[in-house]
C-alpha cells in the first residue's frame, strides 16, 4: 500500500537518482564502459526520455508495508534483469527469486547481502503504475528492491522504515512503450 507524500517534478526525483548513484563506480563503469555513454548522466538522461519522464506528473508515496509491497513491484524493462524471467515485463522481484538459479545468484549477490544487512534507509525508489493490470513497476532501485524480496523470503527482516517511491502513471495505450524500451536498451549504440 502506498500513502500519499507530495506532487514533485521530475527534476527533483532525478536529482535523487542522481545522489544514489551518480557517484557509484559500478554504475559510472556500466554507463561507460558497457552502455557506451560519456557519464552515468547521459545514460541515466537517456533512460528517462524513454519513458518521456521530464513530461509526466510524478509524485511521492510512502510504502506502508514495504516488506510486503516491495516484492510485489514489478521488475522493471531492463534486459540484464528480464534475461532472467520467463516472461517480459510481467514479473515481481518475489517471482524474481522463486526461480531457484536467480535464488541462488542474489542470495550470493555482494551488494544485496550488504544491502540487506545495512539497508539504505531512508530510500526513494522510481517507478510507474500500469493503468492496464494497475501494477506498479520498479524503473529504479532493483538491487535495493532484490534486497527486501530476498530478506521476505528468508524470513528475514529489514528496517526499511521511511521507504518511498516517486511514482508516475503510465496511460493503458502507453504500457507498450515497456516492450519498446526492453527491446530497445539502454546502450546508446543498441547495434553493440
Amino acid at each position: 500500500m502506498l500513502k500519499f507524500i507530495k506532487d514533485t517534478t521530475w527534476e527533483e526525483v532525478f536529482e535523487g537518482w542522481r545522489s544514489r548513484e551518480a557517484n557509484n563506480p559500478g554504475r559510472i563503469r556500466t554507463a561507460t564502459e558497457i552502455k557506451g555513454w560519456p557519464d552515468w548522466e547521459s545514460w541515466r538522461k537517456f533512460s528517462a526520455a524513454q519513458i518521456g519522464a521530464e513530461e509526466r506528473s510524478w509524485k511521492i508515496y510512502e510504502f506502508t508495508d514495504p516488506m510486503n509491497d516491495i516484492p510485489a513491484m514489478l521488475v522493471g524493462p531492463y534486459s540484464g534483469w528480464q534475461k532472467k524471467l520467463p516472461e517480459k515485463n510481467k514479473n515481481s522481484f518475489e517471482e524474481l527469486l522463486n526461480i531457484s538459479r536467480n535464488y541462488d545468484f542474489f542470495k550470493n549477490h555482494s551488494g544485496v547481502a550488504a544491502m540487506i544487512n545495512d539497508f539504505p534507509c531512508p530510500t526513494e525508489f522510481i517507478g510507474l503504475v500500469r493503468e492496464d493490470n494497475g501494477k506498479l513497476v520498479c524503473l529504479e532501485g532493483h538491487h535495493r528492491a532484490t534486497a527486501i524480496a530476498l530478506a521476505k523470503k528468508e524470513g528475514r527482516k529489514i528496517d526499511c522504515k521511511n521507504t518511498r517511491i516517486a511514482v508516475t502513471q503510465l496511460p493503458k495505450d502507453e504500457c507498450g512503450i515497456l516492450d519498446k524500451i526492453l527491446q530497445r536498451g539502454t546502450s546508446k549504440n543498441p547495434e553493440l
